[in-house]
């Protein structure tokens, strides 16, 4: 039962009391009127200020996706491409020559400066350098520097002899019957000399390296990106585009490559580039079978017999695309993640399309585009320590530069020439990389050319690592140096 009260207080009375505001309560705010914040003044302070501070929001959203879109597709700092690139898309190497155009002009102006001043200012003002044995800050500093590094390290008279001898003896000029007697090749051409041999003016499958592709904006047959996934055009295409006006054969490079020595006792970079493009179409016409035999199956096992080749080091140099460790941190492997993915897909596609005609199918899966499918969509993997990022082809260390390099040491012996020096291979290097240091997919990186280099002329992949960590240091010293400089003045 409900209890009543006993000082004779009514019920009206209790409820009236209970609704009264609590003791240490504030009273409830009365509802707003137009008269206090209702009028056109709360129109102003309570609505516009806030729509005035969304619009700040949005429009500082704006720009920081703006940015941040940007940085992404245009500046990545792994990349050296661009999304905006007048191309396809992430091919064209515009973004990358002008880069080498400003490490120029920062290399020129460390050099011009005094030890003091260089020693002051050689350091990023950013700290944090993850790229190029971790000594740059983006990988398009360390692709534009280390270029530029190295084409000024061998711009000597020394490197314009070195080239003119290995060139002669590449062409066969001063090959001697008695080395051939005494090294007793297996194979050996009827006539030594091979610009008299039909291949000398034949194209072969380097005969785009180094030759700009407009569709893409970069050098050679073709470029695989994120936003141009599917490469493969059939093998006809291929050699198409190899037997076309465009395509260069090992006359037309060597030709080019004296021409431009003539006219300079030094060798800059235009003859690197050309000297690069010559090396590149020579392996092919010396290691032909109706000449010195298989570079890998005959040149090298010569070479290995006479001492002047490892064939442990080649085996590793091979090892690190065909026989990678399967239980090495994929991130760290040096191959294309999605590229055979890629090529199989657009195998499958092409077929679909066709009908599965096996024509198609042959084109398509021909042995000699074989390699498209290692294309990568990206260029770069983490280096081996873990802390920082490398340049990669997805295609290993360069076994090609073994080949060339071996079958010019090859054309040394037979010519009675001693075996390539350190400095020799340093200057081959520079060339070979002239070449390769583009946005295209078809390329080794300046650490793979070394690798291969050095090996191929029988030093070790140490050597050829000693060798790019010290490019990478003065280079960035060159690099960071210069640029602080201008910045100063």
């Amino acid at each position: 039962m409900l209890a009543l009260p006993e000082d004779g207080q009514s019920l009206a009375e209790l409820y009236s009391r209970s609704m009264a505001t609590p003791t240490g309560r504030r009273p409830a705010l009365p509802p707003l009127g137009r008269g206090e914040h209702g009028g056109d003044g709360g129109k102003d302070g309570g609505r516009g200020e806030p729509k005035f501070a969304r619009a700040v929001k949005y429009g500082l959203c704006l720009a920081g996706a703006g940015y941040a879109y940007d940085e992404v597709a245009n500046d990545f700092f792994l990349s050296t491409t661009s999304l905006h690139d007048g191309k396809k898309g992430f091919t064209g190497n515009e973004r990358l020559r002008l880069a080498q155009a400003e490490a120029r002009e920062y290399s020129t102006r460390y050099h011009a400066a005094s030890p003091e001043e260089q020693r002051l200012n050689e350091r990023p003002l950013n700290p944090i350098r993850t790229c190029g044995n971790n000594m740059f800050v983006k990988m398009i500093d360390y692709r534009a520097a280390t270029y530029v590094h190295v084409a000024r390290l061998v711009d000597s008279r020394q490197a314009h002899e070195s080239l003119a001898l290995n060139l002669a003896c590449m062409k066969g000029h001063l090959v001697k019957d008695e080395c051939v007697a005494k090294y007793g090749p297996p194979k050996v051409p009827k006539d030594p000399d091979l610009t008299r041999s039909p291949l000398y003016d034949k194209k072969n499958k380097y005969a785009l390296t180094g030759v700009l592709n407009e569709e893409t904006g970069a050098y050679g047959y073709t470029s695989r990106s994120v936003t141009r996934p599917f490469v493969n055009k059939g093998v006809q295409h291929f050699r198409d585009a190899l037997q076309s006006e465009k395509g260069l054969t090992f006359k037309q490079c060597t030709e080019k490559f004296e021409a431009l020595i003539c006219k300079d006792c030094g060798l800059g970079e235009d003859a690197q580039f050309a000297a690069g493009q010559a090396i590149l179409n020579f392996r092919q016409v010396y290691a032909d079978d109706a000449h010195w035999g298989h570079a890998e199956k005959v040149v090298m096992q010569t070479l290995s017999k006479q001492g002047l080749l490892s064939l442990t080091e080649t085996d590793r140099i091979d090892a690190s695309l065909m026989f990678e460790d399967p239980n090495k941190d994929p991130f760290k492997r040096n191959r294309s993640w999605i590229g055979p993915g890629l090529h199989q897909l657009d195998i499958w596609l092409h077929e679909m399309r066709s009908g599965c005609d096996p024509m198609l199918g042959e084109d398509l899966n021909h042995r000699e585009i074989k390699d498209t499918k290692n294309l990568p969509v990206a260029h770069f993997k983490l280096n081996e320590q873990g802390n920082g990022f490398e340049d990669c082809s997805g295609m290993g260390d360069s076994f090609t530069c073994v080949n060339a390099v071996a079958c010019i040491n090859h054309a040394r012996l037979m010519s009675g020439q001693p075996r390539l020096s350190r400095e020799d291979v340093i200057v081959i290097i520079a060339c070979l990389n002239a070449v390769y240091d583009d946005t295209t997919s078809i390329r080794h990186t300046l650490h793979e050319v070394a690798r291969g280099c050095f090996a191929g002329a029988g030093y070790t992949i140490e050597d050829a690592d000693e060798f790019y960590e010290e490019v990478c240091r003065k280079a960035a010293q060159e690099y960071y140096g210069g640029r602080n400089l201008s910045r100063r003045r």
